[in-house]
């Protein structure tokens, strides 16, 4: 299906729809974009309504020049389910998607059907360093892209 795009909490969001039946939001983690769930995709969808987006400063969103909090991320699915008009949901968060995911929950349980945590915390370590990770990832890349 086409990328459709739409303007929630003050920027623009990159999202697909696939199949039809019972919504179910994946979210993506850092550094990574909703094509990180392109191979569970077409067997989810085959059963469920499967929406994948990009996070916000992620793929094709907008990428707003600002410190990103956890309550802008989960506010931004909240805008999308509005938008697409969905009460209620299952959530698929990997990585910082399921630190997202759990403070979605948090915020609006009556929204959420079941949650998904794959390979995620509960927060950010307190000695947790952006610039160091980040780093780590891009050398982790270089290094997969001296192999090849």
């Amino acid at each position: 299906m086409a990328e459709k795009f739409v303007d929630i909490n003050g920027i623009r969001i990159c999202y697909q729809i696939h199949g039809d039946g019972y919504p179910v939001v994946l979210i993506h983690g850092f550094g990574s974009k909703k094509e990180s769930f392109m191979a569970q995709i077409p067997v989810l969808s085959q059963d469920f309504k499967i929406i994948s987006f990009d996070n916000r400063g992620s793929g094709k969103s907008e990428r707003p020049n600002i410190p990103y909090t956890m309550e802008m991320f989960v506010d931004d699915i909240k805008g999308l389910m509005d938008y697409l008009k969905i009460d209620k949901a299952h959530l698929i968060g990997l990585s910082l998607g399921g630190m997202i995911g759990l403070n979605y929950v948090f915020k609006y349980p009556n929204t959420v059907n079941k949650l998904v945590l794959i390979n995620t915390l509960a927060q950010l370590p307190n000695d947790f360093d952006p610039e160091t990770y980040v780093n780590s990832k891009i050398e982790a890349l270089e290094l997969v892209k001296k192999r090849s």
